[in-house]
């Protein structure tokens, strides 16, 4: 282990080489220029001495002569250790002096380590006597050049670094320890308004924001970085935020030397954030009001549906009741036809009852795009033609009814009963709006819905059909355009309509891929835009009735978990001469199907149903008797739809509620068309 003197006036660069040394087993004394470096020398002798060349009061060439000139230190080796010179700038003075090496300090640890033990093994007779007169001279040449090369790479720097701080776009302030500006970029006179002269020394201070700025420079000396936040008044009135940076230039003594500031106007940013603040409460609020009239609009339509259905179940259970009535009062007794009728009259109250409600329940699932549909191509003109031979006479005489139909105009696929159901009540609500008579124009065109405009009016890019009802009505108000199509949602007076006309011809326009778009001006009236996807198939030909096959004694498996539908489902088909068997739901369905040995000729099907629904039932009874046809029945068919809410191919499907025509109408159909299934 040696004891090493390490000279540098950097106390950065010392605790570098201290740690270097230490690591490498040698005690380190430490000098921070050259006088004190020499009387340590005197005082300790030091094995080997590490030494800065450029030092304030005495440079590293200084040291290493004055060193080599006392007999009792005139031996130590001396290393440069120094990042200014290059070893064959130094290597000539070097040796004049008794220099063993040269260290870098941008090189590796291990060569300051290196350096030490080489200087220690190789130590060369120093020079004893003071430098000769050339000797100095090449001194303070090598001195004198690199000081110029200094200065020059200085003048550099400050070029560079003020080009920067010309074109900065924030705002720049430099100084002394006391805050005090010796230096104003252009961006700060621009920011703060204010000439350049003016920002000198503690000027550029008045834009620090008061309420944070206290007395700077003595507070915050402490601290290397202070922030300033907030509004700034200035001399022109305007008011400006201003965000500023104070950075506390220090030396490796931590003494503080200078100071940098970093000024911003992040008015136009405070600015957007409060706009995008009062931006996203207004969607908040917007979002707030559409969350309640949706809740309105389905207590309304709730309200609505709730009126309408126990109107018709009074019917039904108060008319029940008189039937009741009636035949316990005949109990025992013939009943004769005046006994029957009132009877009769009081079953039709209930008939027509149910009737209204499957066609609530239909209107219902059309708007919610639900309704079980299958779409066939029609050509609009035609279905048009036919709307207007089945308006009402009255409608005929009130309204001038005008067509300009396009002869051009594309197919499309729809339902054409429900198109046509369409049309007659847009022209009931077209009479509505003229009490005093008006006119009623029907127009059909094609057009096209490019990608940029498709997404701007909620439609998918494509070929439309185009079909314009226009009246010369009152029309709407916007806040009434706006909710027209809410199901239950109208202005006519009690009694003069249910609000669920246009609500269903949109559920129908969207099921079918299309849109239903409202133009509506007061005073000036309202046309109803629709429209549906374009085909250039052509409509089917009309194709004869199928030939009915003999049904007595055809075996029809029937499951459905409501009991009161089940039975009735098989009274029904017994009725016709059916043999049926049946289920409460799938799984006891795949039992019967499984005991029974004789043929299955077809399986009716409820679809929703716990356990195992109606698809999965078909799908396990094929698997066994793959000739099985299948006709489902329900009410709300979605898992046999696809996401247009068509029927997937190949299915069947008898809509819930039925009556006892459809039903074996139906089923005909499905055994018209099926194969004769196998007896597994």
């Amino acid at each position: 282990m040696a004891t090493v003197l390490v000279v540098d006036d950097s106390v950065s660069s010392r605790e570098v080489a201290r740690a270097t040394l230490d690591d490498a087993g040698h005690q380190v004394i430490e000098a921070a220029e050259g006088r004190q470096a020499l009387a340590l020398a005197h005082a300790v002798h030091p094995d080997v001495v590490v030494t800065d060349v450029v030092m304030p009061g005495m440079d590293g060439y200084e040291f290493a002569n004055e060193l080599h000139s006392s007999p009792d230190t005139a031996g130590i080796p001396v290393l440069l250790y120094t990042a200014n010179y290059q070893p064959d700038e130094a290597a000539p003075l070097a040796a004049a002096y008794g220099v063993a090496g040269f260290v870098a300090k941008t090189g590796e640890p291990a060569d300051l380590v290196t350096a030490v033990l080489n200087a220690l093994r190789h130590n060369p007779p120093p020079a004893t006597t003071a430098a000769p007169q050339p000797l100095l001279g090449e001194h303070l040449r090598t001195v004198n050049a690199k000081l110029v090369e200094k200065v020059l790479a200085l003048h550099e720097s400050e070029a560079r670094l003020s080009a920067m701080a010309e074109l900065s776009p924030a705002g720049i302030a430099l100084g002394g320890p006391d805050l005090d500006a010796t230096y104003i970029n252009p961006q700060l006179s621009e920011i703060t308004a204010t000439p350049t002269r003016d920002l000198l020394h503690d000027g550029w201070r008045a834009y620090l924001p008061p309420q944070q700025t206290g007395t700077p420079g003595e507070h915050d000396q402490q601290h290397d970085t202070t922030t300033y936040y907030g509004p700034v008044t200035l001399t022109d009135g305007r008011q400006r935020t201003l965000h500023a940076v104070i950075r506390h230039l220090r030396d490796d003594n931590s003494n503080t030397t200078g100071f940098l500031a970093v000024v911003n106007d992040v008015t136009q940013l405070i600015e957007a954030e409060q706009h995008r603040h009062n931006l996203k409460r207004e969607l908040e609020a917007t979002e707030r009001r559409r969350i309640h009239q949706r809740f309105e609009s389905l207590a309304r339509m709730s309200g609505a549906i709730a009126h309408d259905f126990n109107n018709i179940l009074g019917i039904i259970l108060n008319y029940g009741e008189f039937i009741e009535d009636t035949l316990r009062d005949n109990a025992g007794t013939t009943l004769t036809d005046d006994r029957l009728r009132p009877i009769l009259d009081d079953l039709d109250h209930i008939s027509r009852a149910g009737r209204r409600a499957a066609n609530l329940a239909h209107q219902l699932l059309t708007f919610g795009g639900r309704e079980i549909i299958e779409p066939v191509v029609v050509n609009p003109n035609a279905v048009i033609h036919e709307a207007l031979g089945l308006l009402d006479g009255s409608i005929a005489r009130q309204l001038d009814i005008s067509t300009n139909l396009d002869p051009h105009t594309s197919n499309t696929r729809a339902d054409p009963d429900q198109l046509c159901q369409i049309l007659l009540n847009l022209a009931i609500n077209a009479r509505d709006a003229m009490p005093q008579g008006g006119r009623l124009a029907f127009h059909t065109t094609n057009t096209s819905i490019s990608a940029d405009s498709g997404d701007a009016t909620g439609f998918q890019p494509g070929d439309y059909i185009h079909i314009a009802v226009a009246d010369t009505g009152e029309g709407m108000p916007p806040d009434v355009a706006e909710r027209a199509i809410e199901p239950f949602f109208t202005t006519k007076p009690k009694g003069h309509g249910t609000g669920l006309g246009l609500a269903t011809a949109y559920g129908i326009a969207k099921q079918a891929g299309g849109n239903l778009v409202i133009d509506s001006t007061v005073g000036q009236g309202t046309t109803i835009h629709l429209y549906l996807p374009a085909t250039d198939e052509q409509p089917p030909a009309t194709e004869p009735a199928a030939a009915t096959r003999h049904t007595t004694g055809q075996t029809i498996l029937v499951a459905d978990d409501e009991d009161g539908l089940r039975t009735a489902a098989a009274r029904m088909l017994t009725a016709a001469g059916y043999h049926v068997l049946t289920a409460a739901d799938g799984e006891e369905a795949l039992q019967v199907a499984q005991r029974h040995h004789g043929p299955i000729h077809a399986l009716l099907t409820d679809v929703v149903m716990p356990h195992m629904n109606g698809p999965e039932l078909a799908q396990h009874l094929r698997h066994h008797r793959p000739a099985t046809p299948v006709l489902y029945m329900s009410g709300y068919a979605a898992p046999l739809m696809t996401e247009q809410g068509i029927l997937e191919p190949g299915v069947t499907v008898v809509g819930k509620p039925f009556t006892r025509s459809e039903l074996l109408t139906a089923l005909n159909t499905t055994l018209t068309g099926a194969p004769n299934p196998s007896s597994r």
